[in-house]
């Protein structure tokens, strides 16, 4: 991942407890300090002490601090009630925790993602999956067609959209070769050099069926879906719970979120 400790802090008082929390895991994952530290209080100010063994650690994280934070961090004690911290067996000691590693196994910067879907076989699992990723991640950015306000330039906004997505999460089933706005969001996004496409097939749909004639008039032509299997797609195998699980989990991991 790239080096957290070189990014300007935020402004949200939460996020730059997240922050702090990335920072130190961070440091210890790459020998830059130890993982327990003391906070002196006897000024009503704290300040920050790293005890560790690595070569030069105590330095490193003075200077840190210092270049950082300007010498003022979140309270001890929000990090503890956040669980980054808990406490030493010192005297205003405390170890990082389990949960500030984990922060290392996200992405430094949230993606963006943009979820095409035909809303009568897809919105259930649409709406699933966007709940999934903000519950993953609550600065990631989540788009689905019914957060385009009334009276905006439909195209207009797609195009602005999807240029300005990392990801196009596809979902695909027979009747969503039917919809003239899915086959104008997938002309668009195989149109953004910038924007990878993950299809994800359901209700058993696979690529290289034969689209029924009995089901009418296709909008999602023959060529385009060629070109989407050349895709690495999400199969859900078996209409369950069990299997939308896994699938939206694979997702998460392409889009760089642990899931273990």
């Amino acid at each position: 991942m790239d080096n957290p400790l070189e990014l300007k802090l935020p402004d949200d008082p939460i996020d730059r407890i997240h922050t702090m929390a990335l920072d130190l895991a961070y440091g210890v994952s790459r020998g830059l300090w130890g993982t327990n530290f003391t906070v002196d209080r006897t000024a009503r100010e704290e300040t920050w002490m790293n005890w560790s063994n690595a070569p030069g650690g105590a330095v490193n994280f003075d200077d840190y601090m210092t270049k950082k934070w300007a010498d003022s961090p979140p309270s001890a004690y929000v990090m503890l009630s956040f669980g980054y911290f808990v406490e030493f067996e010192q005297k205003d000691g405390y170890l990082l925790t389990a949960k500030a590693f984990s922060l290392l196994e996200k992405p430094l910067a949230p993606p963006s993602v943009f979820i095409s879907y035909a809303r009568k076989p897809s919105s259930a699992l649409a709406l699933l999956i966007e709940a999934r990723l903000k519950l993953e991640d609550r600065n990631l950015r989540a788009f689905i067609d019914k957060d385009i306000p009334l009276g905006d330039e439909w195209r207009d906004v797609l195009v602005q959209r999807i240029n300005a997505s990392q990801y196009f999460v596809l979902l695909l089933t027979m009747d969503t070769l039917l919809s003239k706005p899915v086959a104008e969001e997938i002309d668009i996004a195989l149109k953004t050099t910038t924007c990878k496409i993950i299809p994800i097939c359901h209700n058993g749909y696979r690529f290289g069926a034969e689209f029924p004639a009995s089901l009418g008039e296709r909008a999602v032509s023959a060529e385009l879906i060629n070109t989407l299997a050349t895709k690495n797609a999400l199969v859900v195998e078996t209409e369950s719970a069990a299997s939308y699980e896994d699938k939206v989990n694979r997702l998460l991991g392409r889009l760089g979120y642990s899931t273990i």
